[in-house]
């Protein structure tokens, strides 16, 4: 055989392989032998008929494609043999001559990535900042929560919570027969009733009728730029009552005795969730950091695996919304492609931090002890339980080598996120902090110290 390979940019090996006559005319008779075993030729015993016979009763179109077939399979395993390739996925077979036969294989190889000089980056998190208005917000959907709806005698403003009776619709579509529909003029649920604005200033009693043209990006499609007919009829009228911000309302709402103790752990709650989002905003800046600086080459397959997986995603999503991926599609205007455009820069984008964060891994040495993940499947154990399941389903599910390999992934995941964090922020990253007991003990310092300036007052430090 004389075999021929080149790798191309974007991480593909090209192996040509030529099949001298000799193996092809033993694979032509090895395929003579399979079909007249399957078949026997009429005469002979099953995989006995001669070679001459066989190529007469079937044809040499059909022995020359199973002697392909065989011949391809059995060149793959030698081709991957060789230790330049590294394959991630299988490859692809083109057969460029049959007789005697030339295989050209297309097989995607290992990404390579280089790094850049990542432990020079040099970042801080956004500061947590907390102003009144988000704290107020908050208060509002409590008050909104308590509050009492009393009839009024004027007509309806926004704000108001009114009942109507609908009738009408597109000229074209279904009628619309809407009774005792209960509506907040002005609120979320507007977006069902687009022509709202037309029931302000109506009383109890009153009915209106008129036309109204949706707009051109209306989210029914069959609706956009459509005219309807519709009469609408008040039944009744709510305003809403707000309670009183008082200590009496902090304590109907909370477990607090006074107004400000409640706004104070608002305050707190609000600062304790921003800093977590902040704090994982702050890691993926830091890895897509890295990531800018870094050279990053992968096989074609590989981002179309990752789109793949993507989309799978979406299609659990819809499901558990109670609609079919074919409903979704046609809600949403889109085909599976456009979809797939849409996602591909997302797709691309996780795809190199996590090719990234593979590298980083290696040549940081990231490892997890038995200990460590032992301890991590016993927690993932115990918050199974805490959610109601069965302990032996729990611990059977957490320890099988697949979930295994999958807690011990994440734990180097989070090994390497906090060591780029802790750099890119100036921290130690590793080695003994100097504390100050160490600074006013009697025992010898040891060697191989971080100082962590936080920890050691500078009074002391000036004693070192």
């Amino acid at each position: 055989m004389n075999i021929t390979k080149e790798f191309t940019p974007d991480r593909q090996a090209i192996v040509t392989v030529e099949v001298d006559e000799e193996r092809m005319q033993g694979a032509l008779k090895r395929a003579a032998q399979h079909i007249s075993r399957v078949r026997p030729v009429p005469g002979f015993r099953p995989g006995k008929a001669p070679y001459e016979m066989v190529e007469r009763a079937f044809g040499k179109e059909t022995l020359v494609e199973e002697a392909l077939e065989d011949l391809a399979r059995v060149v793959y395993g030698q081709v991957l043999d060789d230790a330049e390739i590294n394959p991630i996925d299988v490859g692809k077979l083109q057969v460029v001559q049959n007789d005697p036969p030339i295989f050209k294989y297309t097989i995607p190889v290992a990404p390579e990535i280089k790094l850049g000089d990542y432990k020079a980056i040099h970042m801080q998190p956004d500061p947590v900042e907390i102003d009144d208005a988000e704290v107020n917000a908050v208060i509002d959907r409590f008050q909104e929560m308590q509050a009492t709806l009393a009839p009024v005698t004027r007509g309806a403003q926004n704000g108001d919570v009114v009942i109507v009776d609908i009738t009408g619709g597109l000229a074209d579509a279904e009628p619309v027969q809407e009774k005792d529909l209960r509506i907040t003029l002005g609120g979320a649920q507007g977006a069902r009733l687009p022509f709202e604005a037309e029931i302000v200033g109506m009383n109890v009693g009153d009915t209106k009728e008129f036309d109204y043209t949706y707009a051109d990006d209306f989210d029914d499609q069959v609706a956009r730029g459509q005219t309807g007919h519709y009469i609408v009829t008040v039944t009744d009228i709510k305003e809403k009552q707000l309670p009183e911000l008082s200590d009496e309302f902090a304590q109907a709402v909370s477990q607090f005795s006074t107004l400000e103790e409640f706004k104070g752990n608002i305050y707190q709650l609000l600062r304790r969730q921003k800093e977590h989002d902040l704090e994982h905003k702050f890691a993926n800046d830091v890895l897509q950091a890295v990531v800018d600086q870094s050279e990053i080459v992968y096989a074609p397959i590989m981002l179309e695996q990752e789109l793949e997986h993507r989309l799978g995603h979406l299609q659990e999503d819809i499901k558990r919304l109670g609609l079919t991926w074919e409903n979704y599609l046609s809600y949403s205007g889109k085909t599976v492609e456009e979809l797939q455009t849409e996602l591909r820069p997302q797709a691309e984008k996780a795809l190199k931090q996590m090719l990234v964060l593979g590298e980083l891994m290696r040549v940081e040495n990231i490892t997890v002890s038995r200990e460590e993940l032992n301890a991590d499947i016993e927690r993932h154990v115990q918050e199974a339980l805490k959610s109601g399941a069965k302990e032996n389903v729990a611990r059977k599910a957490y320890t099988q080598k697949d979930a295994r390999s999958s807690i011990e992934f994440n734990l180097r995941v989070n090994k390497i996120m906090r060591r780029l964090v802790a750099a890119a922020k100036g921290e130690p990253t590793s080695g003994l902090i100097l504390t100050p007991e160490m600074v006013s003990g009697e025992n010898a310092i040891p060697s191989g110290l971080i100082t962590d300036p936080r920890q050691v007052r500078q009074e002391l430090a000036k004693g070192i």
